[in-house]
């Protein structure tokens, strides 16, 4: 039985491929758009092309680039969750250390700091456009989702610092105990 569930472990790599397809896609694609209006801009400005210049206003371009940066950040969320879980279930991978996962809680703090930026980009894209006629309810439709996850990590990490405080004191007292009891089979 030990051994069945054991080996389930390993169908954590179906979603692991999804998710780094996933990534993969957003990053690829992503990238390959943002070079083709990068190009398309280039022509305008230098003057080889008239097409849709209306097309590229200032605010328009801003606006279009924030939503690739939205766009590779959704992509990264999708990667470190997939980068998460393959080293939460299968093996630790080489990585820089704000990349290496020991638990769910890091994958968590990872994710919830990669989605805040996320929110503040798309926030951003819509400040830069002015579309949104009603910004400050936009804003605060944003902001009340990133100060629930601020308030999430901060009473986890609180709660992880009590907790640590009562292991610390609990062993303290521990070995007080035992010193105690040493003493008391010296003596005797």
């Amino acid at each position: 039985m030990q051994r069945a569930l054991s080996g389930t472990r390993y169908l954590i790599v179906i979603p692991v491929l999804g998710l780094a397809l996933a990534a993969s896609f957003f990053f690829i694609f992503g990238g390959i758009s943002l070079i083709r209006l990068l190009f398309e801009l280039s022509l305008i400005i230098l003057g080889i092309t008239q097409d849709s210049a209306e097309h590229f206003e200032r605010g328009v371009v801003i606006f279009e680039v924030i939503e690739y940066v939205h766009l590779f950040l959704v992509g990264t969320v999708l990667y470190i969750t997939a980068v998460g879980l393959y080293q939460l279930f299968i093996q630790e991978i080489q990585f820089p250390g704000w990349l290496k996962i020991d638990s769910t809680e890091e994958l968590e703090t990872n994710l919830i700091g990669v989605t805040v930026v996320v929110l503040a980009v798309n926030f951003m894209g819509a400040v830069f456009v002015g579309s949104t006629a009603d910004l400050l309810e936009y804003g605060v439709g944003i902001a009340l989702p990133i100060a629930a996850l601020g308030l999430f990590v901060g009473l986890r990490a609180w709660s992880a610092k009590q907790s640590k405080e009562v292991t610390s004191k609990h062993e303290g007292w521990q070995e007080v105990t035992m010193n105690k009891d040493d003493d008391q089979l010296i003596e005797g």
